[in-house]
């Protein structure tokens, strides 16, 4: 189960998030400007802030719930690294936006969600493990229809994010291939009692004994 700590981080980004647009409801203003703007020094700082603004209360919640779902499944399947997978996926693909994307400003937790979705599956399929491709067909089923989001569809969305941070996941599944997930960690703690190993179970405890008796005397 995840640990109070590992579900505090993601409500608390969230809660962040929430705060800033109700801020910009009860003052009347907007704070897009400090979104990720390509090329633009101004633009460059928010690569730090961009996560946490979004362009309405539609975008928010459904931000919300992605964000939620992946968050504590990232924080649950890998919790040693989680946070700083976590920050690695938000600065390297509010980075890759900069360089690459169209001039606008780009602003929402999209490219993080998507980052979260590309690395649990790929670090399942680079770990060929049986129960980590458990986590790799989880996120494929539950997030098959994000693949149109990483393409120009729709005016108003920030592909590039999404792009980036699919590109951003894929490479730190790869860089943490060799990370210790929840399942490998479950597997390690059944204990090796050689119970099994000659073709035969030892029931010997402290309280049963087997006593052998030579009758060929």
């Amino acid at each position: 189960m995840l640990r109070s700590k590992e579900v505090r981080i993601p409500l608390l980004l969230i809660s962040i998030a929430w705060f800033l647009y109700v801020l910009e409801l009860s003052l009347d203003i907007h704070l897009y400007q400090f979104g990720v703007y390509p090329r633009n020094r101004l633009g460059f700082f928010g690569i730090l802030f961009h996560p946490f603004i979004h362009g309405g209360f539609k975008h928010l919640f459904s931000n919300t719930i992605s964000f939620a779902i992946l968050g504590f499944s990232l924080f649950y399947f890998v919790p040693k690294i989680a946070g700083k997978v976590l920050l690695q996926l938000s600065l390297f693909s509010g980075a890759l936006v900069w360089l690459l994307a169209r001039p606008s400003f780009h602003i929402g937790a999209s490219g993080v969600i998507y980052g979260i979705a590309a690395f649990l599956f790929f670090l399942g399929i680079f770990q060929k493990d049986p129960s980590s491709l458990i986590i790799s067909l989880c996120v494929a089923v539950l997030n098959h229809g994000m693949l149109i989001g990483l393409v120009p569809n729709e005016k108003g969305i920030s592909w590039e994010s999404h792009l980036a941070g699919s590109v951003v996941g894929f490479i730190l599944a790869y860089l943490y291939r060799g990370v210790e997930t929840t399942f490998s960690h479950k597997k390690k703690q059944i204990p090796d009692n050689d119970l099994y190993k000659e073709g035969y179970q030892n029931l010997e405890n402290n309280a049963f004994k087997y006593h052998y008796k030579d009758n060929s005397k």
